[in-house]
């Protein structure tokens, strides 16, 4: 689009990984490129997620592997500094959100810093948020919303940002170690800071009003398992179908009452019991945009919304509420939008990955899904306790799971539990994308000792079972036929 200073190809709500993937991309295409952000630069990914999470999730980690190795090789207690982790956690955010500015300027994306709201179906005012308080008028032939979510509230226990938390709290703020926490929610949060907090020295209680941590259809119910036996070995009290019914105030706490009438005094509560969108204020019904009862913006499947030529991507529109998701999203939008091409979303293309007591990680369908989908499911199976890296190492603690066809072969997907999960995951992402499918595997020539090699070696068997019995294989990937 030319003319106007102010009119541009692409316009882009929100800078989230959806949002600045869309916009560094769109710009790569050679689109003229504006970015609002009423917030930080980075969304919740960078500022409360992901980033922050992982950097003191590495250090999590380090001091659990020191104490694995007392007596093999290494001699001497290393305690968790929880300050100085928290620091160190800023400052790798605030590296990254420094050169936010850096990347975008290099390709051109102008960036507004403001509210923003759809005037009509191409145009959007932005309020500033700081300087001239004027709203400025953009034009675009496209629209993408990135607006992402936040936190779900629980009835029963409020947030109040010091004694009861969400995530954004707890990565936004500066406290002590505190002495007793209780995660609400079993999900990806809080079995990840759970785990986090509890090898800084807290004593961790986690409530999930499921049946099993980690309750998705992606993960398998053996790996929500094994967490769950690992997180209690390291003294994570973990509670299934169980949460919180009441809360009181004390001088010592917050005095929880459970659903199953037990009660207990907590110095921390953390609420992780979801998310929820916040595209609040912006105009979308107003500009004709469809939203469910939720609040969330409704899509086809092209990611393109009620209103042609406004797209939604990210944790604004119903799917997946991950960082991974909304990149997926992105590249939808891009092909869309700037490409005139027709790609559809497709989640189970998209990895998920947890980083806990186990890194899990799953792509494509499982057993049971496969099973839904009219296939007849076969399962390869193996633990790392057979691989050498692993033993190592002195860290063996972990399987692989790869879903296929028995008929035919067809690779389905699977799941990695263990060191470097979200790592290895690609691979098998890769393969279920493949025209090889179950053989790229075979095909692949590893270093060793590694962990993907184990891939290989669980699944060598499989296809050479396969290829002589005589069946008519379909080897390919089950997405390698995904449109370009």
């Amino acid at each position: 689009m030319t003319g106007s200073p102010n009119s541009y190809d692409v316009i882009v709500v929100g800078s989230g990984p959806g949002g600045y993937k869309t916009a560094l991309g769109a710009a790569q295409l050679g689109a003229r490129v504006a970015l609002i952000e009423r917030g930080d630069p980075g969304g919740t990914c960078l500022n409360q997620g992901c980033i922050p999470k992982k950097a003191l999730l590495h250090i999590a980690s380090l001091l659990e592997d020191i104490e694995q190795l007392q007596g093999r090789g290494l001699t001497g207690r290393v305690v968790g500094d929880f300050t100085a982790a928290l620091k160190h956690k800023d400052t790798v955010v605030q590296g990254i959100r420094d050169n936010f500015p850096v990347w975008l300027n290099r390709f051109g994306v102008t960036v507004y810093h403001g509210h923003a709201r759809l005037r009509g179906t191409r145009a959007i005012e932005v309020s500033p948020t700081s300087g001239p308080t004027t709203a400025i008028q953009l034009h675009a032939g496209s629209i993408v919303i990135a607006t992402g979510a936040g936190a779900c509230e629980h009835p029963a226990c409020p947030a109040d940002g010091r004694r009861i938390i969400h995530s954004s709290h707890f990565m936004h703020g500066h406290r002590a170690l505190p002495a007793s926490v209780l995660c609400v929610g079993g999900g990806a949060i809080g079995s990840e800071l759970g785990y986090m907090m509890s090898q800084f020295g807290s004593r961790v209680t986690i409530a999930e009003v499921s049946d099993r941590l980690l309750n998705k259809r992606s993960i398998p119910v053996r790996a929500s398992a094994l967490l769950a036996r690992k997180l209690d070995r390291l003294g994570v009290d973990v509670r299934t179908e169980v949460t919180v019914a009441s809360c009181q105030q004390t001088v010592d706490g917050t005095l929880v009452t459970f659903t199953d009438g037990r009660t207990e005094t907590f110095e921390l509560i953390l609420v992780a019991i979801g998310r929820q969108p916040r595209p609040a204020d912006m105009g979308l019904r107003e500009a004709g945009v469809h939203t469910t009862a939720q609040g969330f913006i409704e899509t086809d499947e092209y990611l393109e919304t009620s209103v042609s030529g406004i797209y939604a991507v990210g944790d604004a529109k119903p799917g997946p509420m991950t960082a991974n998701a909304a990149l997926h999203d992105a590249k939808i939008v891009l092909a869309n939008a700037l490409k005139n091409s027709r790609l559809p979303r497709n989640y189970h293309t998209v990895p998920i990955v947890i980083d806990s007591a186990l890194e899990i990680a799953a792509v494509g369908l499982t057993e049971d899904q496969a099973e839904e989908a009219g296939f007849s499911p076969d399962v390869v199976r193996t633990n790392f306790g057979a691989s050498a890296k692993s033993r190592a190492k002195h860290d063996f603690e972990g399987f692989i799971e790869v879903v296929h066809d028995e008929e035919t072969g067809q690779l389905l997907g699977g799941c990695i539990v263990g060191n470097e999960a979200g790592e290895q995951i690609h691979m098998l992402a890769a393969a279920c994308q493949s025209d090889r499918g179950l053989w790229f595997f075979t095909d692949m020539n590893y270093s060793h000792p590694s962990w993907t090699e184990e891939l290989e070696n669980a699944i060598g068997p499989y296809t050479t079972a396969l290829t002589r019995s005589g069946k008519e294989l379909f080897q390919p990937g089950i997405y390698a036929s995904q449109p370009p």
